[in-house]
């Protein structure tokens, strides 16, 4: 008898332990100075001239994409492309990958990437990382390993 509980036991043990990994869709999350950081707001907006926006953010921070297209490609974000980033954090302060690290820096450095992977009618998801300066360029913000899931085009 007790071998037959002790194998239920196990059994259960065994069956009863796992990993339940949740997906949420739509997504974004990223390493920001390397913590977790995720939204929980998602908007993408495509613009009659062709221009993406997508604006996420949680209840403190803001981060909005700007490209100058939908089209499923890599988008380098410097001074002088038409494609940035703007991260706004929990003291309003701004940063943007169009700002240089200093001011008397080359605005055509690269500050990282984008990358729309897939379209496939109403969402897109992509890649991205960057380093995005304050104005003065005496702040940064830097976010690696970024992923943005099945974010809803309107």
């Amino acid at each position: 008898m007790r071998k037959v509980v002790l194998l239920l036991i196990a059994i259960m043990t065994l069956f009863g332990c796992g990993d339940e990994v949740q997906f949420n869709t739509p997504a974004l999350q990223a390493n920001k100075n390397y913590q977790l950081w995720r939204a929980t707001y998602f908007d993408a907006v495509l613009a009659e001239n062709g221009r993406l926006t997508i604006n996420v953010g949680n209840k403190i921070e803001k981060l909005d994409f700007m490209l100058p297209s939908l089209q499923e490609r890599t988008y380098s974000l410097s001074g002088i492309s038409e494609s940035k980033v703007v991260f706004i954090d929990h003291e309003n302060r701004s940063y943007s990958t169009a700002n240089p690290q200093n001011p008397g820096d080359n605005l055509d450095s690269e500050n990282g990437q984008v990358i729309i992977t897939e379209f496939d009618g109403s969402t897109i998801t992509g890649t991205f990382r960057f380093m995005a300066y304050s104005a003065d360029g005496l702040h940064s913000v830097g976010f690696n390993e970024g992923v943005f899931y099945k974010i809803p085009v309107r």
